[in-house]
């Protein structure tokens, strides 16, 4: 038989985990709607956020069986930007997330709160280890391989993109060091 600890694991809960020592923050914010740069005219809606080691998931309710709403995975990939104000929007202290695909807005009325979520987000991504996008480790392979023409020739002929490509190729989201802005 398994112990009650181990069982309680293998089922999955509905709501945000109550006592879990995962989390690093949690409470009540305003999160922006999908695609809120697209619907400036919806206004941001209060849900209950939860940030653990691995994600920032939002929530209906902050009671147990509470519908979660989205979860985004956070990666050393991820960025943080803000907090800032938003007068003419919202009126309300932003925090974005933005992962490789995935932005997540987080409003608050107070700016103490904002920062402090901002500050947790910017702990849990500097914890996370690096990782590298494929074209990322493509580049590197590139670079390590300059003096021998062959492996170059032989990494071109693995790579059709490398070919058939015209134009710059862009790495998806390459992580920028915090303070510092894109070129």
């Amino acid at each position: 038989l398994q112990s009650w600890e181990e069982t309680r694991s293998l089922i999955p809960e509905k709501g945000p985990p109550e006592e879990d020592p995962d989390v690093v923050v949690k409470g009540w914010l305003y999160g922006e709607p999908r695609g809120g740069g697209a619907r400036p005219w919806l206004p941001p809606r209060r849900a209950w956020f939860v940030l653990t080691r691995d994600s920032l998931d939002q929530f209906s309710s902050s009671g147990k069986g509470a519908r979660r709403l989205r979860s985004l995975v956070l990666t050393s990939l991820c960025s943080v930007t803000g907090p800032e104000r938003r007068p003419k929007e919202t009126g309300l202290w932003s925090v974005t997330v933005s992962g490789r695909k995935h932005s997540v807005r987080l409003c608050s009325p107070r700016q103490a709160e904002a920062e402090r979520w901002g500050l947790a987000l910017r702990e849990v991504i500097a914890s996370k280890a690096p990782l590298e996008t494929p074209t990322q480790l493509l580049l590197r392979d590139i670079q390590e391989s300059c003096g021998d023409p062959e492996a170059v020739a032989l990494i071109y002929r693995r790579n059709p993109i490398l070919r058939h490509t015209s134009g710059a190729l862009y790495a998806p989201l390459l992580p920028l060091p915090y303070g510092v802005s894109a070129p």
